[in-house]
C-alpha cells in the first residue's frame, strides 16, 4: 500500500474510480459496442435515422460526434484503469515527476491525477 495515504482514503478513491468507470462504460454502451478483440475499447455504431437525404446527413453528423465522444471517453476510461492499477500496486497518488504524494484534495477532485498541482511547487503546469 502507498505509505502516504491511509487505507480508508485509498478505499474511498478506489470506490470513486470504480463508480466513474461504471458510469463511463454505461454511457459508452448507449452508442457503442465493446470491441471483442481489445478490452476497454469500443466501436461507435452508425445511427439509422431513415432513408431521406437530410436523415442521411444527420446520421453522418451524429456518427462523427459519437466517434469523437467515444475517443474522449475511452481515454478517460484508460486513465481510470491506470489509476486503479496504481491503487493495487501501492503507487496511487504519487507524483510521476517528483514521486511525492499528490494532495488528497486534488485526488478527491481529480482521482486520475498523475502529477502535483502547480501551486505545490513540483511542476509549472498541472495536468
Amino acid at each position: 500500500m502507498t505509505q502516504a495515504f491511509s487505507e480508508s482514503f485509498l478505499a474511498e478513491m478506489k470506490d470513486n474510480l470504480l463508480q466513474r468507470k461504471k458510469q463511463l462504460e454505461d454511457q459508452l454502451l448507449t452508442f457503442a459496442t465493446p470491441d471483442p478483440k481489445q478490452s476497454s475499447n469500443y466501436n461507435a455504431e452508425f445511427p439509422r435515422f431513415g432513408e431521406e437525404e437530410d436523415e442521411n446527413a444527420s446520421e453522418v453528423s451524429a456518427f462523427e460526434n459519437n466517434l469523437t465522444l467515444e475517443g474522449t471517453m475511452e481515454q478517460s476510461l484508460e486513465m481510470i484503469n491506470r489509476a486503479l492499477q496504481k491503487v493495487e500496486a501501492g503507487e496511487f497518488g504519487l507524483c510521476e515527476k517528483c514521486n511525492q504524494p499528490i494532495s488528497q484534495e486534488r485526488l478527491r477532485v481529480f482521482p486520475t491525477a498523475t502529477k502535483c498541482a502547480a501551486n505545490q511547487g513540483c511542476q509549472k503546469v498541472a495536468n
